[in-house]
């Protein structure tokens, strides 16, 4: 291997850390962090480029299963390694575990190079003779068996925390989990909705194929297209940055279960970045008042930015605390779109940092949140409007039990099953309950739960 393709790879594994620096100081969004990461590392070449992305994304994924590694192979407890170094040696860990296409000694040496670059010395050579053990004796760890559902095996092999796979193990039994888990860890399908106020789905996967992107249709969703890139999403809008967003099949199915009409007055509440807000406009013909409102003005200039792509304007932005009183002077409203923040981890697939972001005390601080928001927004519809919650989370706290509890104080409001009137093809998605349930395994999709509620008077 020649000196300036090693000089590649360390330009590449040093931006790696950088953007797992972020994402682990800051609470930064992985997908976020490395596109702009990206955006302005123009220099890298397009192997480099996938390099990183895969670096990042499989060290966030197998990170309990590389720590697991890297401490048998290393006297010190992990915990009481410098951040950056530990940064270096999960990524280094996830090539030599993980990929193929560079040779064990070239990751080795460049770990080497890196910490000596970054912390001297003694850090390089710390780096090397760790990372020289696990290549050495990688074929023959002694790894946990994941057929003995114990719940620390199931959480090694897997790479999810011990509390996350013993609430899973409750809910759903320990096979379910593990499939679930096995799913949460492949690389999701990028699910992108046909701007339909601009062009038809159709026409827009044969501007896509022309370009070079190899596209599928949904049998579930008519205005969804699943593309496969090669994580250079800016590319793939130049010249038609117009005829569509990016968005999961999940939250499409949850505007779907709101079913927007034309001339409609709609609240679409925690909105930014604004991309449901955008498939309600789509889906009322652009006709019609849309009021999106969240309490983060800087996310709330990416629905603005969103809305004005798409050219459209039957969309008004406003900053509020919707657990305060709604200003009387908004109205009432015939639909209202609660996608309330929660812990997100249905979309572990595309944040797998989530794994490690979440926990049971966070988890219990979002249901108060969850309601308090429910408890104000309620008051915005009009007599026979409807209500849709939904949350990108399996967990049944967020979810069903909330919903349930919600429904106890509020008997004016009844679940409503939108089987009743026609049969859909996106119906397939909703449960014996009729409330929306996505599945990563079952429909390539996050893991979402939404339910759609009806105001009695």
């Amino acid at each position: 291997m020649s000196r300036s393709h090693k000089q590649h790879i360390t330009v590449a594994r040093s931006l790696a850390v950088e953007v797992l620096r972020k994402i682990e100081a800051e609470g930064a969004y992985s997908s976020l962090v490395l596109r702009h990461a990206l955006e302005k590392a123009n220099h890298l070449s397009t192997s480099d480029r996938k390099l990183v992305t895969e670096l990042v994304y499989g060290t966030l994924r197998w990170r309990m299963k590389l720590d697991y590694a890297l401490q048998l192979c290393c006297h010190r407890p992990l915990q009481k390694i410098e951040p950056v170094l530990l940064r270096i040696l999960r990524i280094s860990a996830y090539q030599l575990l993980f990929l193929d296409r560079i040779p064990d000694w070239a990751v080795v040496d460049q770990a080497g190079r890196l910490g000596t670059t970054m912390r001297g010395k003694a850090a390089g050579g710390f780096l090397n003779g760790v990372l020289r053990k696990l290549a050495a004796s990688k074929d023959n760890l002694a790894w946990p068996n994941a057929y003995e559902q114990s719940i620390m095996d199931m959480s090694v092999s897997h790479s999810f925390p011990t509390w996350l796979v013993s609430d899973w193990a409750k809910q759903f039994g320990p096979e379910r989990s593990a499939e679930l888990m096995q799913a949460f860890n492949q690389t999701p399908a990028l699910w992108i909705r046909t701007n339909t106020c601009w062009t038809n789905t159709h026409k827009l996967m044969k501007t896509l194929e022309t370009s070079g992107y190899s596209t599928n249709t949904s049998d579930i969703l008519p205005d969804a297209l699943m593309v496969e890139t090669d994580g250079n999403v800016g590319r793939m809008m130049l010249g038609n940055q117009n005829e569509f967003h990016i968005q999961d099949g999940a939250a499409q199915a949850v505007c779907a279960l709101a079913d927007p009409q034309a001339g409609q007055r709609v609240l679409d509440c925690c909105s930014a970045p604004g991309g449901k807000t955008a498939t309600l406009a789509q889906l009322m013909g652009n006709q019609g008042h849309i009021l999106s409102v969240d309490i983060h003005p800087g996310r709330l200039k990416l629905a603005k930015q969103l809305a004005e792509r798409l050219h459209l304007d039957c969309i008004e932005i406003k900053t509020h605390d919707l657990t305060k009183t709604i200003p009387p002077d908004w109205g009432k409203f015939d639909v209202v779109l609660l996608d309330a923040p929660c812990s997100s981890l249905g979309t572990i697939r595309r944040h797998p940092e989530r794994k490690w972001n979440a926990s049971k005390e966070n988890i219990s601080e979002l249901v108060c949140l969850q309601k308090a928001l429910l408890d104000s927004i309620c008051f915005a519809l009009k007599p026979n409007g409807v209500l849709v919650y939904s949350v990108c989370t399996p967990t049944p706290e967020e979810g069903p039990d909330l919903i349930q509890n919600w429904l106890a104080e509020h008997p004016e409001f009844d679940c409503e099953d939108p089987r009743r009137d026609k049969t859909q093809s996106w119906h397939r998605l909703l449960n014996h309950e009729g409330a929306l349930q996505t599945w990563p395994d079952r429909d390539d999709m996050d893991a979402f739960y939404a339910v759609r509620l009806v105001k009695r008077n």
